[in-house]
């Protein structure tokens, strides 16, 4: 990686970064250029999609260790419907589709579950084409971190409506 990628905060920014270095002119990367070690300690959280004609059945090529969902005990090329939804693999596959439609990079991020806990999470999905044109593959990155769900910050109350409401219609009648 270049010293302004390693220097780059931000996954997303990298991985993107280093998918437009490999864009032959006007024309998507292809899958077989997608050499892991071009990603360093980012591969750790990317992952490679084969794209089936029916998005439902494309498959996971590669899953970074730092997306692997622990219900699956090996990556044995699980499709994206197989994907729990309380994961971040979910929620990072879960816009393939506006991708396969638009043929451009997508990146979204928010709040999320991962594995029973609050997340907010940054995810990007990039088209890779072998052939001219027809998108047949996605790069993908993710990261996440929790969201701190303490009592002093999130303070659990019991709303009374009936009171403002009382007070609201005491207000009326005068």
């Amino acid at each position: 990686m270049s010293d302004a990628e390693t220097r780059e905060q931000r996954l997303v920014l990298r991985v993107l970064s280093r998918w437009r270095s490999l864009c032959r002119g006007s024309t998507l990367p292809r899958r077989s250029q997608i050499d892991p070690q071009l990603f360093g300690q980012d591969w750790a959280n990317c992952l490679l999609i084969d794209i089936d004609p029916r998005l439902e059945r494309s498959r996971f090529a590669a899953v970074g260790e730092n997306l692997r969902d622990p219900n699956w005990p090996t990556l044995e090329r699980q499709s994206l419907a197989e994907c729990q939804e309380s994961t971040l693999l979910y929620v990072a596959t879960s816009y393939a589709g506006r991708v396969l439609a638009k043929g451009v990079p997508i990146s979204i991020g928010g709040i999320g579950i991962h594995l029973g806990l609050p997340i907010v999470y940054r995810s990007i999905l990039l088209p890779l084409a072998e052939g001219e044109g027809r998108i047949d593959g996605m790069l993908g990155a993710a990261n996440f971190r929790e969201i701190p769900v303490t009592e002093e910050i999130h303070p659990l109350q019991e709303h009374r409506l009936e009171e403002p409401l009382a007070a609201a219609a005491a207000g009326l009648r005068r």
